[in-house]
C-alpha cells in the first residue's frame, strides 16, 4: 500500500518534521500509524547488556500499549522489535530500502515475523530500491518522526544512533537514555546525551511519567493457572532450581549451549518472575 503526504491517512506526527517523506509504502497493520509510539535505537554491535535492556524496555513499554518503533537493523533495533513481538505488542519497522531488497538480509525472517504478528513495516522507497549509506540517515528521520520520544540503548561515537537522537531533539521531543558502564565503548553516546540533558532512565516508569496527558494503563499479563514453565526454558529452570545459586558459565557447561542462548533464556525467566539475577552473573529461583 502507498500513501502520499497529502493523504489523510499520512501520520500527522511525521508530516510536521523537516523534509518529511513525500510518500510511504506500507506492509502489515496500517492501523499502527494511529497509535502512540516510542523509538528504541542503539548500536548494531551491541553488548549482552544492551540486548537485555532493549528487550526489557521494549516488553515493558509494550505492556503500556506503546508501539515500539525502530529501524530493523542488527543489534538493538532487532531486539527492540523482538521484545515487542514476544509480548504480543505493537511494533513498526522503518527500512532503508524497497520491499524487494530487505536490508539487512539476515533480518528477512524478522521482517516476516513483524508482519505475521500484526506489526507494520514502512519505507519511502520503491520496491526495487536498494539500501545505500545516505538512506540509513534518511530512514532515521522517519524513526524519530513517527515517535513521541526516543530511547537510546548503547551507541558509539559518530553513530547513526547519535544522529537519530539529535533529530529527536530538533523535533522538540524527549530523548531518554539507559546509562552504560564507562568502560563500555558502546555506552559513549547514551552517557554523552545524559550529560547534555537527556533523561536518564532505569525503569520504564521513568518514561511513562513524562506523559501524564496520555491515558496509559498497564496491561495485566494472564498467567497460567499452574504457573508452569515454558518447555523452552524448563531445562535451565530445573538446573537453577537444584542449586542455592549458580553461575551462568556453570549453566552453559551443564547444558552445552552457547552463552548467548543461555543469557537470552535467563533473561526471559527473569522477566517472567521465575528467577532472580544476582551480582557476578549468578542466578537463583525467586
Amino acid at each position: 500500500m502507498k500513501i502520499n503526504i497529502d493523504d489523510r491517512r499520512y501520520p500527522e506526527q511525521l508530516r510536521k518534521i523537516h523534509n518529511p517523506p513525500k510518500q510511504l509504502y506500507l506492509k502489515g497493520n496500517k492501523k499502527l500509524l494511529d497509535t502512540i509510539g516510542i523509538a528504541i535505537i542503539g548500536s548494531r554491535c551491541c553488548t549482552q547488556y544492551g540486548e537485555k535492556m532493549a528487550r526489557k524496555f521494549s516488553k515493558e513499554l509494550s505492556l503500556y500499549g506503546i508501539t515500539i518503533i525502530s529501524g530493523m537493523a542488527k543489534g538493538i533495533d532487532s531486539f527492540a522489535h523482538i521484545g515487542s513481538i514476544e509480548t504480543t505488542g505493537n511494533t513498526i519497522a522503518i527500512i532503508p530500502s524497497g520491499f524487494n531488497n530487505i536490508y539487512p538480509k539476515e533480518n528477512i525472517k524478522l521482517y516476516n515475523e513483524i508482519i505475521q504478528n500484526n506489526g507494520l513495516v514502512i519505507t519511502e522507497y520503491d520496491e526495487n530500491e536498494k539500501a545505500t549509506s545516505n538512506r540509513f540517515l534518511e530512514r532515521n528521520r522517519i524513526v524519530s518522526g513517527l515517535a513521541i520520544a526516543t530511547l537510546v540503548i548503547e551507541g558509539g561515537t559518530r553513530s547513526g544512533t547519535s544522529v537519530t537522537a539529535e533529530l529527536t531533539k530538533k523535533q522538540e521531543k524527549n530523548v531518554f537514555c539507559v546509562p552504560s558502564n564507562l568502560e563500555n565503548s558502546k555506552g559513549i553516546t547514551p552517557n554523552k546525551l545524559i550529560k547534555e540533558g537527556a533523561f536518564l532512565v532505569t525503569e520504564v516508569e521513568d518514561i511513562i511519567s513524562k506523559y501524564p496527558e496520555i491515558n496509559l494503563k498497564k496491561i495485566k499479563i494472564k498467567k497460567c493457572k499452574d504457573n508452569s514453565i515454558s518447555e523452552e526454558y524448563k531445562e535451565i529452570f530445573d538446573i537453577i532450581n537444584n542449586e542455592k545459586e549458580i553461575h551462568i558459565n556453570d549453566i552453559a557447561k551443564k547444558l552445552k549451549l552457547d552463552i548467548n542462548e543461555i543469557s537470552y533464556k535467563l533473561m526471559m525467566l527473569e522477566l517472567e518472575d521465575k528467577i532472580v539475577s544476582l551480582p557476578g552473573n549468578n542466578y537463583r529461583i525467586k
